[in-house]
C-alpha cells in the first residue's frame, strides 16, 4: 500500500505529463513577457485535472504586480516577491537555488503548492 505522499507525487507528475503541451506554451509565452520564472499550481484552488486558457487569467507586461501564488495556475517571474519566497523555501527543503542561471537554462520549474503557508510543495522540471 502506498503512502499519501507517494500517491500525491504520482498525481502531480501525471498532471504535468497530461498538461505538458499547455504548460510549455504557457511558460514560453510568459517568459517572453516577464523573463525567467516558474509556474505555480495551487492545489487548493485547482478544480480540474486538465488545464486550458480558460482556467488562467491573461496578463500584460504592466500587470506583473498582480502575479501571485494565490491563483490556481500562475507564472511567477524572478523579480516577483513570490519567486524570492519560493526560492527560499526550495533552498531550505531541497538545497536547490532556482535563481541560478544553470538551474533554469532551457527549462521551467512547475511548483505544486499544497497549503496556504507554502510549507508543503513539490517541484518538477519541464524542458522547453
Amino acid at each position: 500500500m502506498s503512502s499519501n505522499s507517494s500517491l500525491d507525487k504520482r498525481e502531480n507528475k501525471n498532471f504535468v505529463i497530461n498538461n505538458k503541451y499547455f504548460l510549455k506554451q504557457y511558460a514560453l509565452k510568459n517568459r517572453d513577457l516577464f523573463g525567467n520564472g516558474v509556474i505555480v499550481i495551487n492545489l487548493l484552488l485547482l478544480k480540474t485535472d486538465i488545464v486550458s486558457e480558460q482556467n488562467i487569467p491573461n496578463y500584460e507586461i504592466e500587470d506583473d504586480k498582480e502575479l501571485t501564488i494565490h491563483q490556481a495556475i500562475s507564472y511567477i517571474p524572478q523579480n516577483n516577491f513570490w519567486f524570492k519566497m519560493l526560492n527560499l523555501k526550495i533552498k531550505k527543503k531541497y538545497q536547490i537555488d532556482i535563481q541560478e542561471k544553470d538551474s533554469t537554462d532551457n527549462k521551467t520549474l512547475v511548483i505544486f503548492v499544497k497549503d496556504a503557508s507554502v510549507e508543503h510543495f513539490s517541484i518538477y522540471s519541464l524542458k522547453l
